[in-house]
């Protein structure tokens, strides 16, 4: 793999492998805090205002910006308040022949839902393959395809020659996916159902019998495998103690938080953070 300040060369015809996805928050950042993951590329859909600096490069964020991180690159932010991205890791590889350009920065303007769509798709194939179940490996490569598909379309759109693309949704998409984004962002607080279909005016059994139906899983399972997936992200890309983890991913009684990860990922957090390396 190689790559610039600008640019990062990638292989059209491979595969990505997923090392992790979702949603994650975002803190007030002080410039000093570095991030560097040695062995993958950083993939983020910011909804962040603020500054990032990519190496030495500095460059102004503002919500719907796309970036990638290449693997041994130093990152930073200073951003203006506390915020989320959606975020995936995939393990770095060789350029290869015929190689694509893409940018470690790019304001997609009116392609952000189409890239926000495509990266969530990405993440959900990831949550299934992760999930253990009958249809994990088939999820597992579905992911990399769609992650790869991604990269294909954003070497196409972020040209001179890009073109918007849209679709219609229905109004149960429409309630599902204002319900999954309040989860994404919400989390880490306590879950009640029947306030939650109130406020999004359908029936307790009409939203938790739709949620299962488009995401495959009922909702405080969803909420849990984000605390989950929030504190694998942590222990992989922070130094933070065990204990600071859990109770920044929602989980901080101790003994629930051991329980609950080694039960989601068959590990125990340290063993988690050992294989991360």
């Amino acid at each position: 793999m190689s790559h610039s300040t600008s640019h990062l060369s990638w292989p059209a015809g491979a595969l990505p492998a997923l090392v992790s996805g979702g949603r994650f928050p975002m803190p007030e950042h002080n410039s000093d805090f570095l991030y560097r993951s040695p062995k993958t590329v950083a993939l983020h859909l910011n909804d962040h205002v603020g500054r990032m600096w990519l190496g030495r490069r500095e460059v102004p964020l503002q919500p719907g910006d796309f970036t990638l991180t290449p693997a041994g690159l130093v990152s930073r932010y200073d951003l203006e308040g506390n915020s989320h991205h959606l975020c995936v890791h995939f393990r770095a590889l060789p350029p290869g022949r015929s190689p694509l350009r893409l940018p470690l920065h790019w304001r997609t303007g009116p392609h952000e839902r189409a890239v926000r769509e495509r990266l969530q798709e990405v993440i959900d194939l990831h949550r299934l393959a992760e999930s253990g179940g009958p249809r994990s490996a088939l999820a597992g490569r579905a992911a990399g395809a769609a992650l790869q598909a991604l990269l294909l379309w954003i070497a196409v759109t972020a040209s001179p020659e890009e073109r918007a693309a849209g679709s219609s949704p229905t109004r149960v998409d429409q309630v599902v996916e204002r319900v999954r984004r309040f989860l994404d962002e919400n989390y880490r607080a306590p879950l009640d159902v029947a306030v939650l279909a109130r406020q999004v005016g359908v029936s307790q059994n009409y939203l938790a019998r739709q949620f299962r139906a488009r995401h495959g899983v009922p909702l405080k399972r969803y909420v849990l495998g984000r605390r989950i997936e929030l504190a694998r992200h942590l222990l992989a890309a922070t130094r933070l103690p065990i204990k600071a983890v859990a109770i920044e991913a929602g989980l901080g009684n101790p003994q629930y938080f051991h329980r609950r990860f080694r039960l989601a990922t068959g590990r125990s957090p340290s063993e988690e953070r050992r294989r991360a390396g």
